[in-house]
């Protein structure tokens, strides 16, 4: 997934002030890893059918666990065990007494951190092998790799002290043994098992993100299958109005238009969100929800121009659909969203290119693509071509002031509201003043 899609669809903050889905996810870890494991796998999500199917399996089944998650597992916990871990302290070997008994004496301190973490090591293995063991675990793998490493270092520490550990205070043989044992006999085991909690920490938290705002896991279907949300609405518009999307090989294509303001760019980004979530395992803002497993997910809404490469604004916009067109002679099968196609070239060329692209995007099906345009004359071009839907959002004019409503229609909307836009902000009126304002000041002038 590349960054622009990324960009686009608000996945990560854009500025300093910006909302972001990553935002709405990340305050459920418990630990930076965890934080860094969800960014990581956000950054990145699978498109890879098998994988999207095994991670929803997961998600669902953690979601089942969050309670005893929570109240196994703290921020605070974590990070003393981490302090233990990426210690600077000389590991421990084994001696005899005398020298164990010089260490307490000469290092007091280290030794108390060394034996008080050693125990929160045998408190949070015990805790993980619990989860292990819970039914309905061979649905998540991460489970299953959890299960082979604890089993893995109990099965190495024969004399059975790290079992003990958790529930006992250790004499200094023991505990001169444990931290060779834990920090350099199978210092890479721990860190893995480490590195797995962190895995489960993102896992957990887009299960609870899942729980906390009522999303709604898909029904995950093959790639060229229908594509359906009903009761669908932007994350960050939970309370706004929601409308029901609708793909299949049939109609792949949905021409959306309607005017500045009336919602386009938002169900552009709702629809981008919720496919995006399906992929991640989690689920989505929608009522019900039926998702294709894609190759791809693919947005044109917001390009720039790169003056560092000497790219104009139409320039970028060209290079993005070759992008797109090169992904699609791959044979990708993709879900790709376009706003206002070529807005950096005039209006006949816009309408000429758009009308070009359109056109052959409306022809694939193995991918779908939802549309959005101002220019209803294009619209009225393709009417002709029968895999394409058109929808519309509406909009009146209501004693000098625009009224919107939000909801999703079939048809093509011819409404402009450019000019009543303009004179609800005061601009006309402004510049009206300004004129007045630079003629006053001629006349005195003159």
């Amino acid at each position: 997934m590349d960054t622009q899609t990324l960009y686009d669809l608000d996945i990560f903050p854009r500025d300093a002030v910006g909302r972001s889905v990553y935002e709405m996810i990340h305050c459920f870890t418990l630990t930076t890893g965890g934080k860094e494991a969800l960014q990581r796998r956000m950054l990145q999500p699978t498109f890879d059918a098998s994988q999207v199917r095994q991670a929803q399996q997961t998600v669902r089944f953690l979601l089942q666990h969050l309670a005893a998650w929570k109240q196994s597992f703290s921020a605070q916990e974590m990070k003393y065990l981490e302090e233990y871990f990426h210690s600077n302290l000389t590991p421990l070997e084994e001696a005899d007494a005398l020298h164990r008994w010089w260490y307490r004496w000469q290092y007091a301190s280290d030794y108390a951190f060394i034996q008080s973490s050693i125990r929160r090591v045998a408190v949070f293995i015990r805790k993980l092998f619990a989860f292990v063991h819970m039914p309905g675990h061979q649905a998540a793998e991460i489970l299953n790799d959890v299960h082979r490493i604890c089993d893995s270092l109990y099965t190495a520490d024969q004399n059975g002290w790290l079992t003990a550990a958790a529930d006992h205070t250790l004499n200094s043989h023991q505990v001169f043994y444990l931290d060779h044992f834990i920090r350099v006999l199978h210092k890479t085991q721990f860190i893995s098992l480490l590195q797995a909690f962190y895995t489960l920490d993102a896992l957990f938290a887009c299960a609870e993100a899942t729980k906390v705002y009522h999303f709604t896991f898909p029904v995950l279907t093959d790639p060229g299958q229908k594509l359906e949300l009903r009761g669908l609405y932007h994350v960050f518009l939970p309370e706004g109005i929601r409308n029901d999307v609708y793909f299949d090989q049939q109609h792949p294509f949905i021409f959306l238009t309607g005017p500045n303001m009336a919602g386009k760019s938002t169900l552009l980004k709702a629809c981008g969100i919720a496919v995006y979530l399906a992929h991640l395992g989690m689920g989505v803002p929608a009522r019900e929800a039926v998702i294709p497993i894609f190759d791809a997910l693919f947005t044109d809404i917001y390009i720039t121009d790169r003056v560092e490469q000497g790219y104009s604004y139409f320039f970028s916009e060209v290079r993005r659909i070759q992008e797109l067109a090169e992904q699609l002679k791959a044979g990708k099968r993709m879900f790709i969203l376009i706003d206002e196609m070529f807005r950096g070239t005039n209006v006949r060329d816009a309408y000429d290119c758009s009308l070009a692209v359109a056109s052959r995007l409306a022809a694939l099906h193995n991918s779908y693509t939802l549309f959005a345009s101002h220019l209803t004359e294009l619209a009225h071009a393709l009417q002709s071509v029968d895999t394409i839907r058109f929808c519309y959002f509406d909009a009146s004019v209501r004693d000098q002031q625009p009224y919107f409503n939000y909801r999703l229609r079939e048809g093509v909307s011819d409404v402009r509201l450019g000019q009543v836009i303009l004179r609800q902000q005061g601009v006309l009126d402004l510049l009206d003043q300004g004129i007045a304002v630079a003629r006053n000041e001629q006349d005195t002038t003159g």
